[in-house]
């Protein structure tokens, strides 16, 4: 099991979810109904429909979140060290050929900045 940091606000609200969730009698945090945990598959094959009915050109997974906040890190500058740390890289060449590319975001900053010279 991997240790993770979380906000304040990230805590805030998986506190709320676990009130609302209580009486479910269940240490998971993502249930069904009958309070048993989500199958991972079934998390993928929702977001695989959602992705065709919302029109996007790429497949949708659960590991969109994860890549998602790694590029996030690095759009924001976060150091590579700290991104493969808490992402839970032994090699930080992982975290840069997989996850370091370049986004949108990082494009347009450049471009604004280069707007300053």
């Amino acid at each position: 099991m991997r240790e993770v940091s979380l906000s304040k606000k990230a805590v805030n609200i998986i506190d709320s979810f676990t009130e609302l969730n209580k009486y479910l009698n269940t240490d998971y945090l993502f249930t069904t109904s009958k309070g048993t945990p989500f199958q991972l598959n079934a998390i993928n094959t929702y977001l695989r429909k959602l992705s065709k009915q919302l029109e996007i050109d790429k497949p949708l997974s659960s590991h969109i979140f994860r890549h998602t906040h790694i590029s996030k890190l690095a759009e924001i500058g976060s150091p590579l060290y700290a991104i493969q740390d808490r992402v839970g890289h032994e090699n930080s060449k992982i975290t840069e050929s997989i996850y370091l590319h370049v986004t949108k975001g990082v494009k347009e900053k450049l471009n604004r900045d280069i707007e300053l010279l």
